[in-house]
């Protein structure tokens, strides 16, 4: 008996132009064991549904005859039709093999006549689950059912195979004479149609003319096609034929196919519509969309492919484009968690169905064809990104044997984040619906956009035949709610950030890492850019900490360095690190969050330093490379107080629109971040702005404790050299020392005694506030210089001493300290009741200085002038500081002199 073999028939295989020619046999030659081959069919209608006659012969030896022969047996002959060229085996009746094997095969299951050795009923078999196709004829004499496969060349093009079980060893058949009916009900047939059930074989000899003797059968079925032509006119087809040999050996031969013609007879009416599918909130009606939420999207598009055995079907689709709408985008959490499917795990090149990780997809798919009983279920996959092809996705289904595998890609404006979703190379197949479901939930795959409103879904269709028009239609869909259920934005959506910051111990004077985060709902204006203000004595030890170099910086701001290649070896140092970022981005309940660094480096804007915020931009399996932020960060003179203003923040990367929800800095680095030594209620100022021009100023309160516990003792020395005598011209050096831990000196007053004077007359010049502004103060405004040393910087602030206009009778005294920072310390000059000279620094800083001291000249140059020989006065100056937990400390400092080491 004859080993069964399946044929599969794909549903999606591609529908191409056949002819009424006959086309000329191959060019095997006798050597080939190929001697005819040859096919016709009776219409070359596109779309058309005709007859269709073919003839195989090959060599074999003769039974009987023990002649040496140059060749051996067939074994398998497959016939590989033209691209387009289809048949449907779900438009007729089916018989099963036990029908067959007892010749009780229904009538409406027969769709042709097969020749052999005779005349037999070709029938349409009954299937296997993973079969699509299989016709069938009982061979005569032997009485074994010849077996053909139907399968789609899934790995290429779609078209049509044709495949022999393997033939009878012992009783070869030197040749196969197939002829098909394109329409098997219609009653044209109803001569050649043999009664069931089948009295013996090779009743009728002179096919395709009325079987000798018999009137034939009716089919009770209404004529739906089983062939359907190409729809595709003017292009060169081809046809080729397999003759594989016991041997092993396999020869091929190849003919034109007649092109198909009267394309311009076709139908072509796609259609698509798309809805997205946001969360729904209680009380609101089924259908509500709302705007800036995570979404699903629901997508039909039909194809009309109306099987008439009059008319010729539709020209099936070829490539299709949809553009989203404008603000309707990818959601950045959308493939959180997600894989990629390979296009070997998609099985593309192989006629399997595709083994896609389950983590890679992201939707189902129910795929309807007119060659199909009923639509076949499938899924949409992630596909792995290509070069120039980054947001690839896969629809497969699979039933009725057939398994179908399309590529698509999806493409965002890089500048909008506009969504165009295209599939540019659709099988000639006769789909005629696609029900495709993107998921949602909170993590929907995308995203609405931030307005009500209805917004058009523009698609375009381009059918199988140049010669037909390429479609054009739009369908719309409507935003009616806010975010959750929220009322519908305006114009101008409204901007509420919330801030939150602070140190996870807030013992005054102590070190501990400073958090702080940034949030934004959905329905909010996005974030654009935040500058932060810390409080007065919220300093950073910059001690031991490199910048991380400008060539580090440019590096990773490359758009060629991917995240990845940053996460495994980040471009700045790790010594410059100062801690860790964590962005979220997407709309909906669950964002996606990714982590970052944040890093200190040189100089930036104007401002002496600057904080680096680095975030590779990866998700799943996607590389988008990273976002850098730069923020310039200010040191107030006066107060020491940080100001850090940022660059403005990306808000699409990579054409996918960020949607920046929430940003968390946490500097976390040991002995970084240093609390106030000053118990008052402090707050931290964020300046939020959003992406439609509007600001938020956010402050979050901020106040450390346990500022009583603090010590302070300060000491202060205070000395005058040169001159001692009457009318001399003193140096003075005074030096203030501090012990670590120690609260931070708030004020200080230092009078002098009644022996120190000031000399109007060695006031060469003062420098104006203009002057002090822009850095140009001129020389003979300098009187002494000042050095202060701290612990929170490697290297001391030095700088210049001046004396500067005031709106005071004398000027004031500046301290113009310069180094990593630069700390103005402005003392106001006057002349104390019942006492001499008075140096008041309402204001100093909430620093800790390990020293500081401030030399002012002498001699000729010298500011202060003796009232009194000071060898003899034996002057003291009091001394009263305020420290910046309300401590105070009032001494009379005797002041050292050069009276021979005496004071």
């Amino acid at each position: 008996m004859v080993e069964r073999a399946r044929l599969l028939i794909a549903v999606c295989a591609t529908a191409l132009a056949a002819g009424l020619f006959l086309i000329a046999p191959g060019a095997a030659s006798a050597e080939e064991g190929i001697t005819e081959w040859s096919a016709s069919v009776s219409t070359s209608q596109a779309g058309g549904h005709p007859d269709l006659d073919f003839v195989t012969e090959w060599k074999t030896h003769v039974v009987g005859q023990s002649l040496p022969c140059h060749c051996d047996d067939a074994r398998v002959i497959t016939q590989h039709f033209p691209t387009g060229f289809i048949g449907n085996p779900h438009a007729i009746a089916t018989c099963t093999a036990a029908q067959l094997s007892t010749n009780h095969c229904p009538v409406e299951a027969q769709l042709g006549v097969a020749e052999t050795i005779g005349y037999e009923p070709l029938y349409n078999m009954e299937t296997a689950p993973d079969q699509a196709g299989l016709i069938a004829f009982v061979v005569p004499l032997v009485a074994a059912p010849a077996l053909i496969d139907l399968s789609a060349r899934t790995e290429s093009d779609y078209g049509l195979d044709a495949t022999s079980a393997p033939i009878f060893h012992v009783l070869p058949i030197p040749s196969i004479k197939l002829h098909l009916w394109g329409v098997p009900a219609d009653h044209a047939h109803d001569p050649n149609r043999f009664f069931s059930p089948l009295e013996g074989f090779g009743a009728c000899f002179n096919y395709p003319e009325p079987c000798a003797n018999v009137t034939g059968a009716q089919s009770s079925l209404p004529p739906i096609p089983y062939l359907e032509n190409p729809t595709e006119c003017g292009v060169p087809l081809t046809t080729t034929v397999d003759v594989e040999y016991y041997t092993g050996n396999t020869l091929t031969a190849a003919a034109p196919w007649p092109s198909t013609t009267g394309c311009d007879q076709l139908a072509f009416n796609p259609s698509l519509s798309a809805t997205p599918t946001t969360t729904q909130q209680p009380g609101q009606p089924n259908g509500t969309v709302q705007a800036d939420a995570a979404s699903g999207l629901d997508v039909d598009l039909t194809v009309p492919q109306t099987q008439s055995p009059f008319t010729p079907s539709p020209s099936e689709i070829r490539a299709t484009t949809v553009t989203l709408p404008e603000g309707f985008s990818i959601n950045p959490n959308a493939a959180d968690g997600k894989v990629t499917c390979s296009d070997q795990q998609g099985a593309f090149g192989t006629r399997a169905g595709a083994t896609c990780p389950e983590h890679s997809k992201v939707g189902t798919v129910d795929l309807d064809s007119s060659a199909l009983p009923q639509p076949i279920p499938g899924a949409i996959y992630l596909g792995d990104p290509q070069p120039g092809n980054k947001y690839r996705i896969f629809l497969t289904a699979d039933g009725f044997g057939t398994h179908v595998k399309l590529a698509g890609k999806v493409v965002p404006n890089p500048q909008t984040g506009r969504i165009q979703v295209s599939f540019p190379d659709l099988p000639q197949s006769p789909f005629q619906e696609f029900n495709l479901h993107f998921f949602g939930s909170e993590r929907g795959l995308l995203a609405t956009p931030a307005h009500c409103g209805t917004y058009p879904v523009e698609t375009e269709f381009v059918p199988w035949d140049a010669n037909l028009t390429t479609r054009h239609s739009n369908s719309f869909f409507s935003i009616t709610s806010g975010p959750n259920g929220k009322p519908c934005p305006g114009t101008i959506r409204p901007f509420g950030p919330q801030v939150d910051a602070g140190t996870v111990n807030n013992t005054a004077g102590r070190y501990a890492p400073f958090v702080f985060a940034v949030h934004r709902d959905d329905g909010d204006q996005n974030l654009t850019a935040v500058n932060v203000s810390t409080p007065p004595g919220f300093l950073a030890s910059l001690r031991g900490i490199p910048y991380c170099p400008e060539p580090a910086l440019a590096a990773v701001a490359d758009p060629a360095r991917p995240g990845r290649s940053e996460q495994a070896a980040p471009s700045c140092p790790a010594a410059s690190q100062i801690g860790t970022a964590s962005t979220s981005e997407g709309a909906g309940t669950h964002p996606l969050f990714t982590p970052g660094r944040v890093y200190l480096a040189g100089p930036y804007r104007g401002a002496p330093m600057s904080l680096v915020v680095v975030v590779p931009a990866v998700s799943g399996p996607y590389d988008l490379g990273n976002v850098v932020v730069r923020a310039a960060i200010h040191v107030d003179p006066a107060t020491a107080r940080i100001t850090t203003v940022s660059d403005p923040i990306p808000t699409i990367l990579d054409g996918i629109p960020l949607r920046l929800r929430s940003i968390q800095l946490n500097l976390n680095r040991p002995n970084f971040t240093l609390n106030p030594t000053n118990c008052d209620p402090f707050k931290v100022d964020a300046l939020v702005f959003g992406d439609q021009g509007s600001t938020s100023t956010v402050p979050s309160h901020f106040q450390v404790s346990s500022c009583p516990n603090l010590d302070f003792g300060p000491r202060l020395a205070l000395k005058l050299t040169g001159s001692t005598k009457r009318r001399g011209h003193p140096a003075l050096t005074t030096t203030l020392r501090t012990a670590p831990g120690e609260a931070n000196i708030r004020r200080a007053v230092v009078t002098m005694p009644k022996t120190e004077l000031l000399d109007n007359a060695h006031i060469r010049t003062t420098c104006t506030r203009v002057q002090y502004s822009q850095r140009a103060c001129p020389d003979g405004s300098i009187y002494g210089t000042a050095t202060a040393v701290t612990p929170l910087l490697d290297k001391p602030l030095r700088g210049p001493v001046y004396l500067r206009a005031s709106g005071n009778r004398l000027p004031d005294l500046v301290a113009d300290l310069r180094g990593q920072i630069e700390i103005e310390l402005d003392g106001k000059i006057d002349t104390a009741k019942n006492a001499g000279l008075r140096a008041r620094f309402n204001a100093v800083p909430d620093a800790p200085v390990s020293s500081f001291v401030l030399e002012l000249e002498g001699g000729k140059t010298g500011l202060l002038i003796n009232s009194a020989n000071l060898c003899k006065a034996k002057p003291k100056a009091a001394v009263k500081l305020v420290g910046q937990n309300g401590a105070h400390s009032s001494k009379r400092q005797k002041l050292k002199t050069s009276c021979g080491g005496r004071s």
